[in-house]
């Protein structure tokens, strides 16, 4: 004979929220369901360990409560199942709250059942476009630099075939020449050069320019066309996110109007900067929210760790959605939650709790309800090459530029030299 340590069922406070609570987890107790919710099984397996007579509360019908787990409001009281469970209008909080400094003061916690951290939804980003392979090695920028070396080098070789090709009357013809034998180097094609040491170091330094730039360009092929594409993923960690929030290049949606918690003080001073420009954007339904995630949006939550074991994973497939685990998020634990006056029962349920919390991962995972998310594959990250400072290809531009240097050095020398050779013959003569 079932019995209560209050003299009345304990109430047990529950909305819809799959996988925890569906289904026809409101006909428990009195009728058996197969499938009422991973969390809803948990505490019917409780309840008959001690043997307790119990209710469901739909607080969704009974308090217009849905979705809302309880968030700290500024008059010091809590919205939510929450604050049902503050104001003893439930015993029990039937899907599992995370478990925090606040809530402790207003509710009593079983043991942790669940590790949460902190999730981000949103649509699947495109593969990196290898369309245009021939051009992704390098930046736009880049191959306009390239072709104004090219272009700067002609002009070098140019100059210096005006004072040492006297023979060729055309100026226009000169310039063809050095530039045909420019860009003949450039492509591996034969070419007529010219003599003077000059357009040796001239010569030199490009050749030497255009091997590094071979080598890079075709390191970079290869990877295209022998690794697999992959997902262009936005960002990974909160501070990321607020970045593109503030550039306005993104946007955070949920059922309630209520913050993202910030994981560091910077964080939650550029967060509020990045919501009075670019406020949240609140849906009822879970298919306006997965509306707004295929416009742009980013829907934050948290989940179970043991669910989501990879950084990216793939949220539902047939919607397009993948999640992002902040892994700089603190972790947080969650437990079942009596309200304040019922401490006494919360105690008791711990012992019982105990007996099967080794298999709730199981329970959990089970089908039909969690199931571990499949990894997205991030694996391969395509970047182009950008022409800075602190890369590789600064010395490339160096080599360049000291042998424009030498080449018109030691044509300034030669000049000298043979000026002076041509005034002593006079003086001779």
């Amino acid at each position: 004979m079932s019995w209560s340590p209050i003299g009345r069922p304990i109430r047990v406070g529950v909305f819809e929220f799959q996988p925890d609570a569906f289904n026809c987890f409101r006909d428990l107790p009195q009728k058996p369901c197969a499938k009422p919710g991973s969390e809803m099984e948990i505490i019917s397996m409780v309840m008959k360990i001690l043997d307790w007579q119990w209710e469901v509360i739909d607080t969704e019908k009974e308090f217009d409560v849905t979705r809302d787990f309880g968030h700290l409001q500024p008059d010091g009281n809590f919205s939510g199942i929450m604050g049902l469970l503050a104001n003893d209008k439930i015993d029990m909080c039937g899907l599992s709250l995370a478990i925090s400094q606040d809530r402790m003061g207003f509710a009593h916690f079983t043991f942790p059942t669940r590790y949460y951290q902190q999730v981000y939804i949103i649509r699947n980003p495109p593969e990196n476009d290898f369309r245009n392979f021939v051009f992704a090695p390098f930046t736009t920028q880049m191959w306009l630099l390239l072709l104004a070396s090219a272009m700067g080098v002609s002009t070098m070789r140019f100059i210096c075939a005006l004072y040492f090709d006297y023979r060729i009357g055309s100026k226009l013809s000169i310039y063809t020449s050095s530039l045909l034998e420019t860009f003949g180097f450039m492509v591996n094609q034969g070419a007529q050069s010219s003599n003077g040491i000059p357009i040796m170091f001239l010569q030199g330094s490009l050749i030497a320019s255009i091997m590094v730039i071979t080598q890079y360009y075709q390191t970079f092929m290869n990877s295209l066309l022998t690794a697999p594409p992959s997902s262009h993923i936005p960002f990974y960690h909160q501070n990321e996110l607020i970045e593109l929030l503030l550039k306005k290049q993104t946007y955070l949606t949920y059922y309630l109007n209520v913050s993202l918690e910030a994981t560091t003080d910077e964080n939650e001073v550029n967060l509020k900067r990045a919501m009075v420009h670019n406020p949240l954007v609140i849906r009822d339904t879970e298919e306006e929210l997965d509306a707004e995630m295929h416009k742009g949006g980013v829907f934050y939550s948290t989940d179970d760790v043991e669910l989501l074991p990879a950084v990216v994973s793939v949220w539902e497939k047939e919607k397009g959605l993948i999640a992002i685990r902040d892994t700089t998020s603190i972790r947080s634990l969650t437990g079942f939650a009596f309200s304040i006056s019922n401490k006494k029962l919360c105690k008791m349920f711990n012992k019982a709790l105990l007996r099967i919390l080794p298999g709730i991962p199981t329970i959990m995972s089970g089908p039909g309800y969690g199931t571990k998310k499949q990894a997205e594959d991030v694996t391969v990250q395509v970047k182009k090459i950008k022409l800075s400072m602190k890369t590789h290809l600064e010395q490339l531009f160096l080599i360049w530029i000291i042998g424009c240097a030498i080449a018109v050095l030691v044509f300034v020398i030669e000049k000298v030299f043979y000026r002076v050779k041509d005034l002593r013959r006079q003086k001779v003569s």
